[in-house]
């Protein structure tokens, strides 16, 4: 994305329109790393920000929309604290990021949570974050019984066809379990040690996707199923609405359930090795390998959705006029597919989805909003030479 020059008066003047790149996927990321990890700052103006590695390797922070101008601000990480004053929390979370050699969504989410779990971003915040890492811990040891069951199911033969899950609890169940395998091993000539220790790997590997069975279902697969309900929802919201507001929410919409898309192939790939789990436990390295890479690609895609969700579940049911502000500012900063995740086909109507985010955050976040005064434009001005 191109640089954003801070908007040149405190007006509350509409945004000039954008002059037409050469190239109109110039608008959108080429890479899920260009497009950067969304960071859940409380700042007001840090709202939608996202980090991600710039050149030379430095970490730079990016601003979307930022006081009413076009496309995106982009300054060094490590310069965020001369330019905005900072919340608590956000000091803290702030102080994490500037360790990372690697800027991950679920590694930026991990330390997310660890600090809005200290109670510094306020009760709610906390709660949440706590419910969310119980819940997800509940999944993963579910989830851990479950793949050892179905191994069972799948390779141990009619001795085991009966088995429960629940007796994989017991020191019973765990030796029977090791003599249903032994056969499996020895026709595929590895140790039933060997078998063990791979199915507990591949049980952590996957937890973030989980199985599709109650309770063991990953935050990955949740919150891709969560999409599908979130377009439907913003779809059948926008029935009653006017036209510019129906459009927005058309917008919304149409993302989300294309993001929801390509999210689903990730979780598909994930089950369909589930379902040939001999395939994993004989074919380690390569099942390894495909999955590592599918269940990042899968994090990267669904990156900055939860908070969409989070906003739009969170409306007053009543207040019509919140809502439409909601929608706004959803249909103003959803995340967007890069270049490298979608195909040719898919490139006009993502092209389409940014440019009109761009005219809309413009006019969310003037620079007479308050968002920022002028001693913070010359701020981010400063910062921009110096980056440039």
């Amino acid at each position: 994305m191109t640089k954003q020059k801070i908007v040149q008066s405190v007006s509350h003047k509409a945004p000039a329109q954008p002059q037409a790149p050469e190239d109109p996927l110039a608008c959108l990321p080429q890479t899920f790393v260009q497009r950067g990890v969304r960071t859940p700052f409380t700042t007001k103006t840090l709202r939608y920000a996202r980090v991600a590695v710039g050149k030379g390797g430095r970490s730079m922070i990016m601003l979307p929309g930022l006081s009413g101008g076009l496309g995106t601000y982009e300054l060094p990480l490590d310069t965020l604290r001369d330019v905005f004053d900072l919340s608590v929390h956000d000091r803290m979370l702030f102080d994490r990021l500037l360790e990372f050699e690697d800027i991950r969504p679920e590694t930026v989410l991990d330390h997310a949570r660890a600090v809005a779990a200290t109670g510094v971003g306020g009760v709610e915040l906390a709660r949440t974050s706590i419910r969310r890492g119980g819940n997800e811990k509940s999944s993963r040891e579910l989830g851990q019984l479950a793949v050892l069951h179905q191994a069972l199911l799948q390779l141990g033969g009619a001795a085991v066809q009966d088995m429960q899950r629940e007796e994989l609890t017991t020191m019973e169940g765990q030796v029977r379990a090791r003599k249903a395998l032994n056969r499996f091993a020895s026709e595929a000539k590895v140790s039933n040690d060997t078998i063990i220790d791979s199915l507990g790997e591949w049980s952590k590997m996957i937890a973030s996707v989980g199985l599709e069975l109650e309770g063991c279902q990953g935050l990955l697969r949740r919150l891709t199923q969560g999409l599908s309900k979130f377009a439907n929802d913003i779809e059948e919201w926008s029935n009653s609405e006017q036209s510019d507001y129906r459009f927005m929410a058309g917008r919304i919409s149409s993302a989300t359930q294309a993001t929801y898309k390509h999210a689903l192939r990730c979780v598909e790939e994930v089950d369909s090795w589930n379902s040939e789990l001999g395939k994993v436990l004989t074919d380690w390295d390569r099942a390894q390998k495909d999955i590592g890479k599918t269940i990042t690609k899968l994090w990267w895609i669904l990156d900055g959705w939860q908070e969409m969700i989070d906003l739009w579940q969170k409306r007053p049911t009543t207040d019509r006029v919140r809502q439409r502000e909601i929608i706004e500012e959803v249909a103003s900063f959803a995340p967007v597919l890069p270049i490298e995740e979608i195909t040719a086909a898919e490139q006009q109507f993502w092209v389409d989805v940014r440019v009109n985010q761009m005219l809309w955050a413009g006019e969310l976040r003037k620079l007479g909003s308050g968002e920022i005064d002028a001693d913070m434009v010359d701020r981010l001005e400063r910062y921009r030479r110096q980056s440039a």
